[in-house]
């Protein structure tokens, strides 16, 4: 796999959880976090 189709699709899941309703800061917590666990709120 290339890093353009890589690339290609880390933007679709990115969009994906943008039209399911998840905040661009969500989606950076979630990236943020080492484990890709996120906290309870």
């Amino acid at each position: 796999m290339t890093n353009r189709e890589l690339d290609l699709e880390w933007l679709e899941l990115i969009k994906q959880a943008l039209e399911a309703g998840i905040s661009k800061q969500e989606i950076r917590e979630f990236l943020d976090t080492p484990s890709g666990v996120m906290k309870a709120e």
